[in-house]
């Protein structure tokens, strides 16, 4: 089998070329030039990429082989099926699918030969954190799943993307659209899991979506059209999701901090970057869990996996013994470095209010003598548009917020707001923020300011705004 990935270095379409190499398959792909955080990831796995696109590029790669073996797999990014690679595969007959549809063939096996036992992630938030964490889990407990995560790396594990010996395969179910003109299907409905885990809804993707009852109802699609005997694990203390969840009329566990639940979280403590937090199921205390994160909602997140370990028969005392050894994920909270004068880096991929909001309020709790300077780089003007009064509202845990030009999503087409009007009004409610729109006059800034052990340095966002931390670490030598 042959498997071509247009958008090679975009993180979910990374994982999956990684699980292809590992399976057997050969496969290339290609991308712009741009430095993505996969590259290393790609290099790594010897998975060989063109840069730029051309049909040149897919056409030397497929040259010679017969139409049945090949696959070509597109991203929505860059022209999605008008992508000229993706129009001359077309063209010469070889078949193509968007990255959602192919998650859902990975997920189902049989393009391996295999059947695989599904766990599906989905919510607004969390969902990688979620996916690495049930990933690292049944790793270290020797059961070796497949797995497609959002992110270049997980800690320990390596790469986002693993094809492993066992039976589960773990994958992010996003509520993104599948491909710009063609399928405009969410991707998680080509999912079909036997077990499916919801941790939140909330209104994202306004460019998709024109409010948050079309994207419960896009949950609700997905729930209901799944077998009888599938398991909804969902965060109970969500609404939205646990009226779907009933809805569904499907066998059911919640999580969360209500007494209502099934499971349910409670004495949370954090000690800098690591936290530790009762847990009860159907009111037997299960004892303590040590995480390796910090963070109240990184605690919650963690108990859809404890209900998903014990209801494949894994004891207690082994998810225990295993939770502390998941260090996260690329971006999520990660630190990044410190300086000689110690001044702490961190990046966080938080592009919505509600992940900007948990992670500030995290570190702060995590690091309460230090003064928290953000550097924050908008991903989407449709989002930043849409929910402009919340990202204001966000940054309540910050002491400094340098904004920067918004990093505008390939998927866009035009600019509904400018990055002018969008830094006038965060001065007309907060006094701590600042605009700077080059890189190096962020850095110049963090040089002659911040750079001392009384702060800490939190680079923001979906872009490209991470390179800032590496370049303030590199300048420091």
């Amino acid at each position: 089998m042959y498997i071509y990935f247009v958008g090679i270095k975009g993180v979910g379409m990374a994982s999956l070329a990684v699980i292809a190499k590992q399976a057997g398959f050969e496969v290339c792909g290609s991308d712009i030039a741009d430095e993505f955080i996969t590259d290393k990831i790609l290099q790594k796995e010897k998975i060989f990429f063109k840069t730029g696109f051309s049909s040149d590029n897919i056409e030397r790669f497929l040259k010679g082989h017969l139409r049945d073996e090949v696959l070509v797999v597109s991203s929505a990014a860059n022209g999605g099926f008008g992508n000229e690679e993706c129009v001359w595969a077309r063209e010469n007959g070889f078949r193509i699918i968007s990255h959602g549809q192919a998650v859902g063939e990975f997920m189902s096996g049989e393009i391996f030969g295999k059947k695989f036992k599904g766990v599906s992630v989905s919510g607004a938030h969390g969902k990688t954190t979620i996916t690495a964490l049930i990933s690292t889990l049944l790793t270290l407990l020797d059961l070796d799943p497949s797995y497609t995560v959002g992110t270049s790396e997980i800690f320990p594990l390596g790469a986002g993307g693993h094809f492993g010996k066992g039976e589960y395969f773990i994958a992010e179910a996003d509520e993104y659209l599948s491909e710009i003109k063609e399928d405009r299907k969410p991707k998680f409905l080509y999912q079909n899991p036997e077990v499916l885990i919801v941790n939140n809804i909330d209104f994202d993707h306004p460019d998709f979506y024109h409010n948050l009852d079309e994207v419960e109802n896009a949950y609700l699609d997905f729930a209901n059209q799944l077998g009888k005997n599938t398991l909804l694990i969902v965060n109970g203390d969500d609404e939205r999701v646990r009226k779907i969840a009933e809805k569904a009329k499907k066998r059911m566990i919640t999580y969360g901090v209500h007494a209502s639940n099934n499971l349910v979280l409670s004495d949370f403590r954090e000690f800098g970057l690591s936290s530790s937090f009762n847990v009860s199921f159907d009111k037997t205390d299960l004892g303590r869990f040590d995480l390796s994160l910090p963070g109240f909602h990184n605690a919650k997140n963690s108990l859809c996996a404890i209900a998903f370990l014990m209801e494949i028969g894994i004891p207690i005392s082994k998810i225990r013994e295993v939770m502390p050894k998941f260090l996260g994920t690329k971006r999520r909270l990660e630190m990044v470095g410190e300086t000689k004068n110690g001044l702490k880096i961190m990046d966080d991929y938080a592009h919505h209010p509600e992940e900007i909001r948990k992670s500030l309020n995290a570190l702060k709790e995590a690091f309460p003598d230090r003064k928290i300077i953000t550097i924050f780089q908008p991903h989407t003007y449709s989002r930043t548009k849409s929910l402009l009064s919340e990202f204001i509202a966000s940054f309540i845990d910050t002491n400094k917020l340098i904004l920067l030009p918004t990093f505008a999503s390939k998927r866009e087409s035009s600019n509904s707001i400018m990055d002018e009007e969008i830094l006038l009004e965060f001065n007309k409610i907060k006094k701590n923020v600042i605009g700077i729109e080059k890189f190096d006059n962020v850095i110049k800034y963090v040089q002659q300011n911040v750079n001392d052990k009384d702060h800490l340095v939190l680079t923001m966002g979906a872009g490209d705004v991470y390179e800032i931390g590496y370049q303030i670490l590199k300048h420091d030598k």
